[in-house]
């Protein structure tokens, strides 16, 4: 008996210290709805004073899996539901879009309508890490036609501002917080690896396995960001650090639940007016599968 006792404890040990491959597993037709939430708190010392602002985001996206290479896997994604809301204790409500809002005389809601049920394809490798997205381009031009935005000259002068958030380049850097945590060699319980994000919001990030059973798996992540808002009229470069918790399907390497909390720091310059105002953010983004 205990000779049975101490080989079970072995063979259960060997298991969880064995290398892992964790990688994306997916086959075409499958799909899944993911809800994102995102707060946002900013303080600015303007002159002395602070200004707060809140900022909250949700959205409802689903992908749909419609190719799968030996390396490669494509994916369609649509939005299906979006509300940003801005405010602040001193000024009150700055901004309040939703999707759900279907009153013609909300420019800005009727603008976020456009983005919904608009294909973008996404062609992601196995580790998460997204090669390519297309169609950025149709999500804007989308949402100028729902605000009924004809004329050239408007667009163009709008046009920037909107790819940062919803253009190509802007999309992929966003969705790799979401997919791009997985290493691109086998890896045991406790092992870490490091792969960077690009875009607006720079990050060098660590990775440590931290737990892992058949079904799901969990990592941990750290890292030293770098956040910056660059146009003519303001220059926004804050660092800081992010804490990133993930816990995964273990067959098909997608999240079940993400969490990831940020801290930064440092100086927006208003071009025009030739100050330096120095701003914290703290955020939360957490992203959930619905099915």
């Amino acid at each position: 008996m205990k000779t049975i006792t101490l080989l079970f404890f072995i063979l259960s040990s060997l298991a969880v210290n064995a290398q892992k491959a964790l990688q994306y597993d997916l086959k075409v037709n499958d799909s899944f709805n993911v809800e994102q939430q995102a707060k946002q708190h900013i303080i600015q010392d303007i002159n002395g004073v602070d200004q707060v602002i809140n900022n909250n985001l949700k959205s409802a996206m689903q992908f749909k899996v419609i190719k799968v290479d030996q390396n490669l896997i494509t994916l369609e994604m649509i939005f299906k539901q979006m509300k940003m809301t801005m405010s602040s204790p001193s000024l009150g409500e700055l901004l309040n879009a939703d999707t759900a809002n279907e009153d013609d005389s909300d420019l800005t809601s009727k603008m976020f309508r456009g983005t919904l049920n608009i294909p973008v394809i996404m062609i992601m490798e196995k580790t998460g890490k997204i090669r390519s997205i297309s169609g950025g381009e149709n999500l804007i031009a989308s949402m100028f036609k729902a605000a009924d935005i004809t004329d050239k000259e408007s667009i163009e002068a709008n046009k920037a501002q909107f790819e940062k958030q919803f253009g190509s380049a802007a999309l992929s850097n966003s969705f790799e917080q979401m997919t791009y945590f997985l290493p691109a060699q086998s890896v045991k319980v406790n092992d870490t690896w490091e792969n960077i994000y690009q875009g607006d919001l720079e990050s060098k990030n660590t990775w440590t396995l931290t737990a892992y059973d058949a079904d799901s798996f969990s990592v941990s992540g750290n890292a030293n960001t770098t956040m910056s808002n660059i146009d003519e009229n303001v220059t926004m470069v804050l660092v800081g650090t992010q804490k990133t918790s993930v816990i995964a399907n273990s067959k098909t390497g997608l999240f079940k639940n993400i969490t990831v909390e940020g801290v930064y720091s440092g100086d927006t310059q208003v071009n025009a007016a030739d100050m330096t105002i120095p701003t914290k953010i703290t955020s939360t983004i957490t992203y959930k599968i619905l099915n």
